[in-house]
């Protein structure tokens, strides 16, 4: 219910029958409910519920939905009643705000019906950005790797020719590694267990040195904030990039934002042409 408190709010504010996509009905001055000298209609409700994304509206035109929201539309008009009579609109901070919140409003409707004129972006357009992008959504590179930890660079060494003598690393990771996935042999691991790791999931120097070994191989010494480190690489892999179907929720969002500011400041310059707008 808190999903949309906010707009009640600024239904509440304006005239009721203000909405971005106006609802009439046969039973539109229908009164569901006076609270005091003020009437919520049908109406009214009708059209608090066509500002509610249409993702979010199914379940607010079942008789349950409605009922909820005319109970939060009662209680916020009782607060409303109840502040008036204690003189807070009168107050100037009050009143700034309640001008505020009815500019913005009236803003957002404007530039939302402006928008409703402008032509879509194609599915051609779509399409074209995934082509030209597509190595933006390819995932990084993935490996799986164990290490041994050693505090000392002698040490390390010492490691390194138990390794190239033909010594299984996990059981050389469990019996010298001071790090805690000793007990795993060594096993690096994302915090949520997963063994396959993607670039970026390092410390860069360490990063660097590890996606450079050939798999199955073993490298370093090397040395970190935390000691010596002997690697070894398992596995690696590219994972394949998103289909189309995929992404193309994403790449439209990103394309109507994307349009959408550019919109938001042509009208905008545009107004000032025929509003003058004065500032210090």
């Amino acid at each position: 219910m808190r999903f949309f408190r906010f707009f009640l709010i600024l239904i509440a504010l304006i005239a009721t029958n203000a909405s971005a996509q106006p609802v009439t009905t046969e039973k539109a001055g229908e009164v569901l409910a006076k609270v005091g000298d003020h009437e919520i209609t049908r109406q009214m409700l009708d059209n608090i519920i066509a500002t509610i994304p249409e993702e979010n509206r199914v379940p607010f035109l079942t008789p349950d939905g409605q009922k909820k929201i005319l109970d939060e539309v009662v209680s916020f008009t009782l607060f409303a009643e109840a502040a008036k009579a204690a003189g807070m609109d009168k107050e100037p901070a009050v009143q700034t705000r309640l001008e505020y919140l009815q500019t913005q409003y009236l803003a957002r409707e404007y530039f939302q019906r402006y928008l409703a004129k402008v032509t879509p972006i194609s599915e051609e357009e779509l399409k074209a950005y995934y082509k030209d992008r597509l190595a933006e959504f390819t995932p990084p590179e993935e490996i799986k790797a164990r290490h041994v930890l050693i505090a000392t660079e002698v040490q390390a060494n010492k490691v390194m020719e138990e390794l190239k003598s033909g010594k299984d690393f996990a059981e050389v990771a469990k019996k010298y590694s001071i790090d805690p996935a000793a007990k795993d042999g060594g096993r690096l691991l994302q915090a949520d267990g997963r063994d396959w790791l993607p670039r970026g999931t390092f410390e860069k120097s360490f990063e660097h040195v590890l996606f450079k070994i050939p798999k199955g191989e073993i490298g370093g010494p090397m040395k970190t904030q935390f000691g010596w480190h002997v690697l070894k690489v398992e596995d690696l892999r590219q994972p394949p990039a998103p289909s189309f179907v995929q992404v193309r929720g994403m790449i439209k969002s990103r394309l109507e934002d994307q349009r959408n500011a550019q919109l938001h400041n042509k009208l905008t310059e545009e107004l000032k042409k025929t509003i003058p707008v004065v500032t210090r």
